[in-house]
């Protein structure tokens, strides 16, 4: 029987060995079987590839059982001792997978022997019947001890076991690199230094020092398997199969050399040492046979060989649409190996583009321009005007496309977008031959016409049909084109022009869903959708389509989209939050405006910004952006789906700044359009009517009929503020309950319609919805603190101002509501803050 004294030793005695061959994992798979070694015939099968620990694990059984003074032999070649041990003496047998027949002869007898003692150690390679008839038996007796795997924890414990701190960095860099290869993470581990990690912090070191063992241990197998081992690490994985007539066991040889893993792939440690240390012929060779390696060329070495950069640049053309970014690392890498770089210009331009890398395209266009002196391809045409379109530049863009003429149906189109976004007429000649109907020319071509119709007032409803079609077509294309203007965003901004807000949202909700444009596009396809759900009175939703844009990974914006970022900002700020919230948005969406110069396209965001800054006082500051966009359009002819909003907005500027004379020209044109466009026909009927309601006289049937008319061509917002300032300018009290019931059926604050109010609180919230259409925060404030009684030195002792700054709000409150008397002034405030607000308690009034 086994000593008492044996039975209680512990397997953790064995971690005092040199830990430079101290197995990682050893304690961890030494657990399963400690029962097994303290019986009295201990019968344990350890398995493992090469430097997994198995001669050093047998080892210190062995010293263990020596240690409990068991009777014990190691024997490693000796087959005539095999048949001499006795059956209780404990026999230890290293590398069994290399004995021959006759010694596995003699190792089965003793295996049949249930009473005789029997530990051996093998690789999982080769597997011959006798050595695994052996190993079936021993499991009978007690499972496997299988090594060759650690993991992180495996790591810890070892180095807790030895006084050692890594850190965890370091510890996750060792577990990903070797994939938990045993022996070389045991190697990582000894040969890491932290002194290299302060300056190391790839572990580019650590590396190398590990990849010498590698190519060492590559050296020492036949060269039929390191010929494979090269193959798997330069192939894509899972694209090596054994050749006709060839074994098919390669995959566990390599595994059991411990330079594989199971599966027959390699650790990206093994990977990149073979790599670096392939002659470059025989990398070359291996290259051109799986061309899907150099969709990664970045662990190769540079090879300068044309069929590896002709393999490079048709693998990344063929990544272009679906990966961009790895195209474009796909022709930096052919540049390295020998590609022509003028061809490639366009390419890497592209690629860049499709990417969202706008200062990388211009690079890659400006590179091309230098290369080609006077004759620059015209595939870099395009990814040139985009790129100036996407400065907010649209004019210089336009300039490309007349210094390099249009060589396809695309750029043809891309012309027209650039010609019209600038007030000109598309310059392409009428007799252009009709492209073959292949998915993208018909969609140029509609996109041509669509933009054409535009600006004939017989044919802007049409219009719309052809862009949307325009825009579905192209998105089933695939493509990522560098383009001025997606034909989805054009499709959008004529909805828009048109007052389709929905049609608008569907265009782009199937652009985003299609991958329209390809992954540049993502983030103006989404910035405009936040642009129409503001118009549709759905903040909510713009804020979390803002959001998204944040995630699409695009570091930096293009100012054309930062401008449309900005706009979308001091929309939802101007209809939903404060003066303070508003004029923060305003300065941050001024400093953008500057930069950008006014297009065709963006004139929706720009009104938007027009109105805004007039608001914040800052209407000289925007008066150039006016005046360029009239222009633009008086250009075109004034054509009423593009200079309607525009009209509008500044009408919008004339009733902030009390200018009537300011109002009068913009409300002449809308008149003019109105029989050719039903938005400019119900901005001209509430224009009237808004100048009657400056003038005091509100006919509440004609405002709602004016304010109704504005939201069904989009206006919610400007729908609202119409019945709110009617309201505030009635004396009628049962008027001015209607318009304000108006004013928030028509745009409600959380961007939903509501039902009216069942008790006094909700009544409260929305009563100060309606009051903010008209007044500030700060001016609502005051009017309560008025209709209290309060004096101009109470008032200011109530919200810490100076009674001089009461008295100046309360001035504007009476101009605001077009009030003539205070009196007037304190009956339009009891209508507009309700009943509740006149408290009893102070009755002395401010002069």
């Amino acid at each position: 029987m086994t000593p008492p004294a044996a039975m209680s030793r512990p397997i953790a005695m064995l971690d005092d060995a040199d830990p430079v061959v101290s197995p990682i994992s050893w304690e961890r798979q030494m657990g399963a079987v400690r029962g097994a070694i303290g019986q009295t015939a201990p019968r344990v099968v350890l398995v493992g590839t090469a430097g997994a620990g198995k001669s050093s694990g047998l080892q210190r059984l062995y010293e263990l059982f020596r240690s409990q003074s068991r009777d014990a032999r190691m024997l490693h070649d000796d087959p005539t001792t095999v048949a001499d041990a006795p059956a209780q003496q404990i026999l230890l047998v290293d590398d069994a997978h290399l004995l021959s027949d006759a010694q596995l002869q003699h190792l089965g007898e003793r295996a049949r022997d249930p009473e005789a003692s029997l530990i051996i150690a093998q690789r999982p390679w080769p597997a011959r019947p006798a050595l695994r008839a052996i190993t079936a038996r021993l499991e009978q007796h007690a499972p496997a001890i299988v090594l060759g795997h650690v993991t992180r924890a495996d790591i810890i414990d070892h180095l807790d076991a030895r006084g050692r701190r890594l850190p965890e960095t370091c510890i996750e860099h060792i577990v990903q690199t070797t994939r938990g290869v045993a022996w070389l993470a045991a190697a990582a581990v000894q040969h890491h230094d932290s002194r290299d990690c302060a300056h190391d912090r790839n572990h580019e070191s650590l590396d190398d020092s590990v990849a010498e063992l590698i190519i060492h241990r590559l050296d020492t197998i036949d060269e039929r398997l390191r010929e494979r081992i090269e193959e798997v690490c330069i192939a894509a994985p899972g694209t090596v199969h054994s050749a006709d007539g060839e074994p098919d066991d390669w995959a566990l040889r390599g595994y059991a050399h411990g330079l594989l893993v199971r599966s027959g792939e390699a650790a990206p440690i093994v990977r990149t040492a073979v790599r670096r240390a392939m002659p470059t012929r025989r990398l070359i060779d291996l290259c051109i046979r799986h061309p899907e390696s150099l969709r990664d060329p970045d662990g190769l070495p540079a090879l300068r060989d044309a069929r590896v950069a002709d393999a490079l640049v048709s693998t990344a053309d063929r990544m272009l649409r679906t990966d961009p970014r790895r195209a474009s690392a796909l022709y930096t890498a052919a540049l390295r190996c020998g590609a022509p770089e003028l061809p490639l210009a366009a390419r890497r331009a592209a690629a860049a583009w499709s990417n969202g890398d706008l200062d990388e395209a211009s690079a890659a266009v400006e590179d091309a321009i230098a290369c080609a002196a006077d004759d620059v391809p015209a595939e870099v045409s395009a990814v040139a005007a985009a790129t100036w379109s996407a400065r907010a530049m649209m004019r210089e863009a336009h300039r490309v496309h007349q210094a390099i003429p249009p060589a396809d149906q695309v750029t043809l189109a891309n012309a027209a977008v650039a010609a019209l976004g600038v007030g000109e007429a598309d310059p392409s000649s009428s007799s252009t031959p009709a492209p073959l109907p292949t998915a993208i020319a018909v969609s140029a071509t509609m996109l041509r016409r669509g933009l054409r119709a535009t600006t004939a007032p017989d044919a802007m409803e049409s219009s719309l049909a052809d862009l949307v079609r325009s825009a579905e077509m192209y998105t089933r294309t695939g493509r990522s084109d560098a383009l001025c203007e997606l034909p989805a965003v054009v499709a959008a901004v004529v909805a828009l022009n048109l007052g389709r807000l929905v049609t608008a949202q569907s265009v782009l909700d199937e652009a985003l869903e299609g991958g329209h444009g390809g992954p540049w596009a993502q983030t103006r396809l989404l910035l405009w959708s936040a642009w129409v759900a503001v118009q549709r009175a759905h903040p909510a939703e713009a804020r979390e389509l803002l959001r998204r844009v944040e995630t699409t990974g695009i570091a930096r914006l293009s100012t054309r989209d930062a401008l449309l970022l900005q706009a979308v900002r001091v929309a939802i700020a101007r209809r939903y939050e404060d003066a303070s919230g508003l004029d923060a948005a305003w300065q941050r969406a001024r400093a953008v405006l500057l930069r950008a110069d006014i297009d065709l396209y963006m004139l929706h965001p720009v009104a938007e910004l027009i109105t805004a800054g007039t608001r914040a006082g800052d209407a000289d500051r925007v008066e150039p952006q006016v005046r360029a966009a009239l222009q633009m359009v008086e250009a075109l002819g004034s054509p009423p789906l593009w200079t309607a909003h525009l009209h509008w907005a500044v009408i919008q500027q004339g009733i902030l700044l009390s200018r009537p004379d300011r109002l009068t020209p913009h409300a002449k044109a809308l008149v003019a359009a109105a029989p050719h466009s039903r938005v400019a026909a119900g901005m001209a009927k509430a224009g009237r009517v808004w100048t009657d309601v400056l003038a005091g006289s509100v006919a509440a049937d004609a405002v709602v009929a004016a304010a109704e008319g504005l939201a069904a061509v989009g206006l919610m917002w400007d729908a609202a503020r119409l019945a709110g300032h009617g309201a505030a300018r009635t004396p009628d009290r049962r008027m001015a309950a209607q318009l304000l019931a108006c004013a928030r059926e028509l745009h409600p604050t959380d961007g939903t319609r509501r039902p009216e109010p069942t008790a006094g609180g909700d009544a409260e919230a929305i009563d100060r919805t309606a009051a903010e259409e008209v007044l500030s925060d700060r001016e609502i404030e005051v009017a309560r603190l008025v209709l209290q009684g309060k004096t101009y030195a109470e008032i200011g002792e109530s919200i810490f101002i100076s009674p001089r700054t009461a008295e100046h709000h309360i001035a504007h409150i009476r101009r605001r509501l077009g009030a003539t008397s205070r009196s007037e002034m304190l009956a339009r405030l009891r209508v507009l803050l309700g009943e509740n607000d006149a408290r009893a308690g102070h009755t002395t009034e401010p002069p």
